[in-house]
């Protein structure tokens, strides 16, 4: 339907090393009602800045700037998205990172019969149907050691998984520590 307008979130789409795999832009970029967005707080690690950019043709993009404040990116902001887009090498280390760091993490926790989907973006998806422990059982226990995972029961009616985004070395193997423990 040509009224409706198409917002596409391509945030992970750096992390998407399938090849199968066809970016949201170049299924889209010809159409008049599509807007693709993106943003620097996942693989460029801006989070905190909150700034972003989106593709649609010019009839959408003059209606968005007719109601955006008029200063809504800060410069700081600007700069850091600017040199994070050229810093090519960064985005490649980010990528083999979470794609060693997630297969290892995955390949553990099947160990303790935790579960998780294919690795597509910088975060697994943990099912415990299969474990000996529920969810919420190993969400209190990590917890209680600090470690905050994101449960999917109250906010997307997901039961028994928990999203366990990928981190840094320190906190991945701080991360699979915790659950030796809690198995042990």
């Amino acid at each position: 339907n040509k009224n409706i307008l198409l917002v596409l979130d391509d945030a992970y789409f750096e992390y998407m090393k399938n090849k199968d795999y066809k970016p949201s832009l170049d299924l889209f970029k010809n159409t008049n009602n599509v807007v693709v967005i993106r943003t620097f707080s996942k693989i460029y690690g801006l989070a905190s800045l909150r700034v972003g950019w989106g593709y649609a043709n010019k009839k959408i993009i003059s209606a968005m700037n007719l109601i955006k404040p008029p200063f809504n990116v800060n410069q700081i902001a600007q700069r850091a998205a600017i040199e994070a887009l050229k810093d090519n090498s960064f985005i490649s280390r980010s990528v083999k990172h979470n794609i060693f760091y997630a297969n290892k993490i995955k390949k553990f926790l099947e160990n303790v019969k935790i579960f998780s989907n294919e690795v597509t973006a910088n975060f697994l998806l943990l099912s415990f149907d299969k474990c000996k422990y529920s969810a919420n059982f190993v969400f209190n226990k990590l917890q209680s050691k600090g470690i905050i995972l994101r449960s999917t029961e109250n906010g997307y009616n997901i039961k028994n998984k928990l999203r366990l985004t990928i981190g840094s070395k320190v906190q991945n193997e701080k991360f699979i520590k915790a659950i030796t423990d809690i198995f042990n």
